[in-house]
């Protein structure tokens, strides 16, 4: 739109030129149809964990006949853990991870994507406390949140 705008500049101008362009490029279906996608954030392609529970991969799943679902994978051996949950909180989910943890043993790595849930301080303390690195995945790019994101689109196709 930029080429378009400076184009027109160079050749016509009247007050609204601008904004006139913007118009009619946004209500036109070819150009929408041709425009191009911004560029993408490099996939993150994962180092494969040495054993199980070195890395973990979360997030959420739902809702699904009013049920929010926490979703574990183990980066190591796709050991899958999903949670029913009535509501995602903070507090809920370190509780349900809390669980999974004296069953499994702490990981060193947990990924997530950047939820208000995963990002909170309570969320980080948790985290610090228990000496697990928390890799938060690409802003607007959750297919790099890997395992639990996989899981999550498996799940919404059912």
């Amino acid at each position: 739109m930029a080429k378009m705008k400076s184009l027109a500049r160079m050749h016509v101008f009247w007050p609204g030129l601008d904004q006139q362009i913007e118009q009619v490029v946004t209500s036109c279906n070819a150009c929408q149809a041709f425009q191009s996608a911004p560029p993408m954030a490099p996939v993150n392609t994962w180092k494969w964990p040495t054993q199980s529970w070195q890395r973990i991969h979360i997030d959420f799943a739902g809702p699904y006949l009013g049920y929010i679902y926490l979703v574990v994978v183990d980066a190591h051996s796709k050991w899958l853990e999903v949670i029913l949950m009535k509501s995602a909180t903070t507090s809920k989910t370190i509780s349900e991870l809390r669980i999974i943890f004296a069953r499994y043993g702490l990981p060193k790595e947990l990924v997530s994507d950047n939820g208000p849930l995963f990002i909170a301080e309570e969320f980080k303390i948790f985290l610090r406390e228990n000496g697990i690195k928390h890799i938060k995945s690409a802003v607007k790019h959750p297919a790099s949140d890997g395992e639990a994101e996989r899981f999550v689109k498996i799940s919404n196709k059912q």
